[in-house]
């Protein structure tokens, strides 16, 4: 989306690092291991804050001062922004549909909205939306049996 500076993204990188480690650090203790539950956790903040500074840094000895952040030419199409942010409204609008209407319903759903969003012709996003979680049911539920969420076109399928 925005191209932020690799300054901003280092400090915000250690900043999160920190705060990582900070809250690892009030993990409660289980038994006598040497090796505390907030061991790995706080380690992972430090490396973030580490990796993070050296970022800033090297930004800072290149002289790299552009702005913060700056706009991309792609986010210049109000298309783009739409097929974007599909992406992540779909994941949720999956998680708060599918228990209600079951994968097959929703996973069409959600397939045709977002191959909408892409730019993919009607006829094309109908065909891969009805074909596409048909055989994902096919190989994950018959013959894996993996359980995924029920409902009504599953219960014709019974």
């Amino acid at each position: 989306m925005l191209k932020v500076s690799d300054l901003c993204s280092g400090l915000a990188i250690a900043g999160l690092g920190l705060a990582i480690f900070a809250r690892a650090q009030s993990f409660v203790s289980v038994g006598a291991s040497p090796i505390s539950p907030s061991f790995y956790p706080g380690l992972v903040g430090l490396v973030l804050t580490a990796c993070g500074l050296g970022l800033a840094i090297s930004a800072i000895r290149r002289g790299d001062v552009r702005p913060l952040a700056t706009v991309p030419a792609w986010m210049a199409r109000p298309g783009n922004i739409v097929a974007v942010l599909s992406v992540p409204v779909a994941i949720v609008a999956y998680g708060l549909a599918s228990p209600a209407l079951g994968f097959l319903a929703t996973s069409v759903l959600v397939m045709f909205g977002l191959l909408l969003a892409f730019r993919v012709s009607v006829l094309w996003s109908v065909a891969v939306a009805l074909i596409l979680p048909a055989l994902l049911h096919l190989i994950f539920v018959v013959l894996m049996r993996v359980p995924l969420p029920s409902g009504i076109v599953e219960g014709w399928l019974r």
